[in-house]
């Protein structure tokens, strides 16, 4: 037996950082968007290790309220994207 029994699998992408505004963005390899059941408007949180010198990403699981069915929050949340807008100048008035 080896002396490295860690069941760890890491699968490793390279990519560049581009330009958006002031803020630097990278992709997120469709292999690793599918194994983790990732969609357009999911939501991620970005943590800088500094110990480690590492940026962690993490898909944010929030757990579905009582009494109402997955499929009409994820309406709910895709009509909030796209009309964020509008909902803040209502807001905002």
């Amino acid at each position: 037996m080896s002396g490295n029994s860690t069941s760890k699998i890491e699968k490793r992408h390279t990519r560049r950082l581009n330009q958006i505004g002031n803020s630097l963005s990278a992709v997120i390899p469709k292999e690793i968007v599918d194994e983790m059941q990732m969609g357009k408007g999911d939501e991620i949180e970005i943590y800088y290790d500094q110990e480690r010198g590492e940026i962690v990403m993490k898909k944010v699981n929030r757990s579905v309220p009582d009494g109402i069915r997955p499929e009409v929050l994820k309406s709910m949340n895709r009509a909030i994207t796209k009309y964020d807008e509008a909902l803040r100048n209502l807001r905002d008035r």
